[in-house]
């Protein structure tokens, strides 16, 4: 077989393309964009929030090429655990189910868990005193977990989104919902639709649940321990630069 000069630069140049795209492989990283002030799109169509601005951070701080994009909530596990994303992050607390089928970053925060209400509604939150009373959650959530285990006897609303239990809460279809304080905060308390509404209720953390689990990490496949190593270098860049704290900051006055 007559091999030419042009052969073997062709065959060089495919080594090279193939090589480098090899090393730019992307990190498939997935959020649920329904949850701001964490993750949500703009009305440009651009993913935005507080854990797509830490992801991105740790992706440049660990020389990551990323690709951060929305996804469903209730197929991000799964899809996970069976390679379609290689990691996620959308404020995901770790317990010690989800830690047997998936693996987790360092804790890079540690959320309190409320309740909210419309103003002035008393409650008496026993198992007993929210019995018949609705409450609206994510399904798949810790928040569910919690209000299924404590408050059997209520009625349990679940939904897809992590925005759609305000819309139920607004329209007087559930009396309660149970999400992140500084979510119901900073994306519902401080908008027009939620002038009518309070937190109420006990501050939750997973030192009172354990269904509200350790803290919050970045979910990684277990398979991929590099990952692993190197999503938790650029946190702990980020965390030691500053960063971190100016995110806290810019999104919660911390």
């Amino acid at each position: 077989m007559k091999i030419t000069v042009k052969s073997i630069l062709a065959a060089t140049m495919i080594a090279l393309i193939s090589s480098g795209s090899h090393a730019a492989d992307q990190i498939r990283i997935a959020t649920d964009a329904t949850f701001p002030p964490f993750e949500s799109i703009d009305a440009s169509g651009k993913l935005v929030g507080y854990d797509v601005e830490l992801m991105q951070a740790i992706c440049e701080a660990a020389k990551l090429n990323c690709d951060i994009f929305n996804a469903a909530w209730d197929g991000m596990i799964p899809g996970l655990i069976d390679g379609k994303y290689d990691a996620l992050i959308s404020q995901l607390t770790v317990t010690e189910k989800r830690r047997q089928v998936i693996a987790f970053s360092d804790i890079y925060d540690h959320p309190i868990f409320r309740f909210i209400a419309k103003k002035g509604a008393a409650f008496d939150f026993t198992p007993e005193g929210l019995a018949g009373k609705t409450i609206a959650v994510q399904t798949g959530t810790p928040m569910d977990a919690y209000v299924t285990s404590h408050y059997p006897k209520a009625t349990i609303k679940r939904y897809d989104t992590g925005s759609a239990p305000y819309l139920e809460l607004t329209a007087g279809r559930a009396d309660l919902h149970i999400s992140y304080q500084a979510q119901i905060t900073h994306s519902f308390l401080n908008s027009d639709n939620g002038k009518d509404f309070e937190l109420t209720g006990p501050q939750l953390t997973g030192k009172d649940a354990k269904e509200f689990g350790e803290g919050v990490a970045i979910a990684i496949n277990r398979k991929n321990t590099d990952l692993v190593s190197a999503i938790n270098k650029g946190l702990a860049i980020v965390r030691e630069n500053g960063a971190l704290a100016a995110l806290n900051a810019k999104y919660f006055g911390e």
